[in-house]
């Protein structure tokens, strides 16, 4: 345990036994003057994983204190949670960045989180969603840059002219997408590149998501 961790458990015991009431996620944030829920969150993660609490489905982000013989002297209940208010719940969404998507030519997507995103729930119109870095500069047109992140809502369907992340075979890429007669247009925003072509009925193609949103970091 860190000297941080130890003392964020430290902190709870001291709330639970002056209130007989864990505090919650934002309290803990407060106190120690951490700047957001999710430095937190990331130390409420690690005692879990390294068996000082636990996490419990039913509750919003709940986590139970583990009886044991490293903890038994903080006097801490092994029924005690630490609630996060369901403010915190609704203000932020994590997403998961899945891999690379290309804005050129489609490069293997990984489907396996690189790290995950805490954002506030009021930047993107979906609960769901994923993110994928982008590299190319196909979709430049629109704003969408080599190096850049995209977020997509989960989505198996899209309407003429959308932009949309598109698995062809097993790779990914972002363009603009057009379903025409018996083939289907993927369709860059940089006038210098050509179109991607595929037959409407090809098992190789299909719809990932929908892209909602861009992050850039300024270089």
């Amino acid at each position: 345990m860190t000297h941080r961790q130890r003392q964020v458990l430290e902190f709870i015991r001291d709330r639970v036994r002056d209130t007989h009431c864990p505090p919650t996620v934002r309290e803990i944030c407060e106190h120690f003057d951490i700047r957001s829920t999710n430095g937190v969150r990331v130390i409420l993660e690690a005692l879990e994983k390294k068996g000082h609490l636990k996490r419990s489905p039913r509750l919003s982000r709940g986590l139970t204190v583990v009886e044991s013989e490293a903890n038994a002297q903080t006097d801490l209940p092994a029924s005690t949670s630490v609630r996060e208010s369901d403010d915190d719940e609704e203000e932020f969404l994590r997403v998961p960045l899945l891999g690379r998507v290309a804005a050129g030519q489609p490069i293997l997507a990984v489907e396996e989180a690189e790290e995950t995103f805490t954002i506030p729930r009021t930047l993107l119109p979906t609960k769901n969603a994923f993110a994928l870095r982008v590299q190319g500069e196909s979709m430049r047109e629109i704003g969408i840059m080599d190096g850049d992140i995209v977020f997509a809502q989960p989505q198996s369907t899209a309407q003429s002219g959308e932009t949309v992340v598109a698995l062809v075979g097993d790779e990914a890429t972002v363009k603009d997408y057009f379903p025409e007669r018996h083939r289907i247009r993927l369709q860059p925003r940089n006038a210098t590149m050509e179109p991607i072509w595929i037959s409407s009925r090809s098992p190789e193609f299909r719809i990932l998501g929908k892209v909602v949103g861009v992050f850039r970091t300024m270089r």
